[in-house]
């Protein structure tokens, strides 16, 4: 996988701003449209954002690959860095232990509350993805005054909030023979926010792909979700 997909390990790095239009405000709020090109792999990232009259802000954000043969798209989402005090979690959708798509059935859908600090998996041997919840509605990061940030899935999305960057627990372009030891927590709480992500796999236990209907094989792909601030007491 490190090989096959990994043009889009750095896809978001190098990209140009093309456009960006803003609207006039109206009874829906004011709308500011941002066209990418994702310069390294020559393909259309758009993100439009909808600053709503209450203050809650909506982002859609969509990507179009038609034209252009690429590898297998292994995530499709937007990463947010929270301050380290946001650390209580509460959402509704499939918990409490971490769940994907091809590996959720045992995973109810429910509310679930916890620490950010409990979020991540440590019993793999190597260090890797971990603590993903699937068929969120709706998600809460807050501090102790229960002032933060609440997102809220226009469809369900898939999240996870660790005190890991997902390139924590990248070794690159080999089979480095990290340990959970190696791995040290960060302050900060980052934040996934996905339509999707590809499904696990493993019917067997040499390398058996997701099955079709958990990858993401599409040209085109958008989602949004809601973004907006809770008040503290």
């Amino acid at each position: 996988m490190e090989s096959n997909m990994g043009i889009w390990r750095n896809a978001h790095v190098n990209r140009k701003v093309k456009a960006v239009q803003v609207g006039e405000q109206n009874a829906g709020g004011i709308n500011i449209k941002v066209d990418y090109e994702l310069t390294g792999i020559g393909v259309t990232y758009t993100v439009s954002y909808q600053v709503q009259n209450d203050g809650a802000v909506k982002i859609t954000a969509a990507i179009d690959m038609a034209g252009r043969e690429l590898p297998e798209l292994p995530r499709f989402g937007m990463r947010l860095q929270l301050p380290p005090a946001y650390k209580n979690l509460a959402y509704y959708g499939r918990g409490p232990w971490e769940n994907y798509a091809d590996r959720n059935t045992a995973a109810f859908v429910g509310i679930y509350k916890d620490s950010v600090s409990n979020q991540g998996t440590e019993n793999y041997i190597r260090p890797q993805e971990n603590g993903y919840k699937t068929d969120v509605r709706w998600l809460r990061l807050t501090d102790e005054s229960g002032a933060g940030l609440q997102v809220e899935g226009a469809k369900p999305i898939g999240f996870s909030a660790l005190n890991h960057m997902t390139e924590d627990f990248d070794p690159g372009m080999t089979k480095k023979q990290q340990h959970w030891t190696d791995i040290k927590p960060r302050r900060e709480v980052y934040l996934h926010v996905d339509l999707a992500q590809r499904g696990l796999g493993g019917d067997d236990s040499w390398g058996a792909l997701p099955h079709r209907q958990y990858r993401l094989l599409e040209k085109t792909y958008a989602y949004s979700y809601i973004l907006r601030l809770i008040p503290g007491k």
